[in-house]
């Protein structure tokens, strides 16, 4: 497949996925026609991660595989993933990034969603991507080196200092959030993360709250 083809893909899966979820956000859809996912999955086959905790192995290493709608596997003896894109569709449109934002990521896992948000906050904004493995960050690194407006840190995202934020986006599993993003959130900020339980991952499409919330509700 020539890359003028896989752009065509591209936007293709950008348009599904952000209806699978029903929102019309053209900044979403753009960002997403516009960051190859095979830049930060490193070399296929893929693992496609498929029903009862199941990898399958994409057939080749053509990356049109990669466009789906579908968990791919980045460290998956441990079951580490890069997540489902429309849920990450659906609340990076709920995040409502803007241009000159500052984004913290935590759990920015190899980066790819850690570009997408440097899409949406365009030059003007920045990226912080935070990454508890470290062989994760350094890949995360790497694989960001092109996204000037990103920054890698390696560390534990409840606890690793950084720059007070306008959006804080946790893909870690999380319970509530905690009290140190909501200490660095800056005034009218919002922190966005998938719900879950102490059981791991819920069903649910996430929730977000505001500075001014405190996540009470």
């Amino acid at each position: 497949m020539t890359p003028d083809e896989l752009k065509i893909v591209r936007r293709a899966y950008a348009k599904q996925i952000t209806a699978a979820v029903r929102i019309v956000d053209e900044r979403v859809e753009a960002a997403f026609a516009d960051v190859p996912r095979e830049d930060f999955l490193g070399p296929g086959p893929w693992p496609i991660f498929r029903m009862r905790k199941a990898y399958v192995p994409t057939p080749t290493a053509d990356p049109v595989y990669l466009y789906t709608d579908d968990i791919v596997g980045i460290v998956p003896e441990r079951h580490i993933n890069n997540g489902q894109p429309s849920l990450h569709a659906f609340l990076l449109s709920q995040s409502a990034l803007q241009a000159g934002e500052h984004i913290v990521h935590v759990g920015a896992g190899a980066g790819y969603y850690s570009a997408i948000m440097a899409h949406l906050v365009t030059a003007s904004g920045r990226v912080t991507a935070i990454e508890f493995e470290p062989q994760l960050a350094a890949r995360a690194k790497a694989n960001l080196t092109p996204y000037r407006n990103v920054s890698v840190i390696q560390g534990d995202g409840s606890f690793v200092a950084f720059d007070s934020a306008d959006v804080i986006y946790v893909n870690a599993g999380a319970t509530r959030p905690a009290d140190t993003w909501l200490d660095r959130l800056n005034d009218g900020g919002r922190v966005v993360f998938p719900l879950t339980t102490d059981l791991g991952f819920t069903n649910a499409i996430g929730a977000t709250c505001t500075f001014e919330e405190r996540c009470s509700s």
